[in-house]
């Protein structure tokens, strides 16, 4: 059987700050906003939300521990520029990386997401 990536949701345990932190600083444009959840519109590929904590998921653990997550822009130089403009916390500078041009930043709850060029 084939699998494919069709839906990526961060916990926050804030989800009004998370919804102010992608849109107001990363600039993600919202398709759904749901009392649990805020999903953001995308490109392509799979869907991409913030949401509060399912049910069971120990809140006092640290989020954003052990994954990696890409996403891909159409100029990383400019994006870059961009956030470090309105302030976000870049934890690893523009450069050139395995897939083109590369940056990374933190969110308030401490997941790493990685912006490349595509």
């Amino acid at each position: 059987m084939n699998t494919y990536l069709d839906f990526v949701a961060l916990h926050t345990r804030d989800l009004d700050a998370a919804r102010s932190y992608f849109t107001g600083v990363l600039g993600f444009a919202v398709a759904q906003d749901r009392p649990d959840a805020v999903v953001f519109t995308t490109e392509g590929g799979a869907a991409f939300a913030v949401r509060r904590p399912l049910p069971g998921v120990d809140t006092a653990q640290p989020f954003g521990v052990g994954v990696s997550i890409w996403l891909g822009v159409p100029d990383a130089s400019a994006y870059h520029g961009q956030l470090t403009a309105v302030g976000a916390s870049i934890v690893q500078p523009l450069q050139d990386g395995p897939f083109g041009r590369m940056f990374a930043v933190a969110t308030p709850d401490g997941h790493v997401l990685t912006f490349h060029q595509h």
